[in-house]
């Protein structure tokens, strides 16, 4: 089989572009589900949730295991959810400023 240096060349950049379109797409898509996967370990009972529907209710009930949820939507009304369908907590914007100032703050040394 002889290969052209044209058909290199074209074997070469069908590869970039492969390379390039997976960087692009693959790993923002990684990263939202790592980050989306750690929100919801760290959720507790009680705490005041939206779901990606734009419900907003307080969690009664969470079982990863089961893959079931269930918020309170209004007294005596309870919602069962996939945990999946979780977007973030309600006070999410005060959690990550109150990392940022812990990331920020200088460390004591024992």
């Amino acid at each position: 089989m002889d290969l052209t240096l044209a058909t290199v060349v074209l074997l070469i950049t069908i590869s970039v572009v492969f390379v390039l379109v997976w960087a692009v797409v693959e790993l923002p898509r990684n990263r939202a589900r790592r980050t989306q996967e750690q929100i919801i370990k760290e959720l507790k009972v009680g705490e005041q949730i939206v779901t990606v529907g734009g419900l907003i209710g307080k969690l009664t009930y969470l079982n990863l295991e089961e893959d079931l949820a269930k918020i309170e939507v209004a007294p005596g009304v309870e919602v069962r959810i996939i945990p999946a369908a979780i977007s973030h907590p309600l006070d999410i914007m005060d959690r990550l400023r109150r990392q940022e100032q812990a990331a920020k703050a200088p460390r004591s040394k024992k």
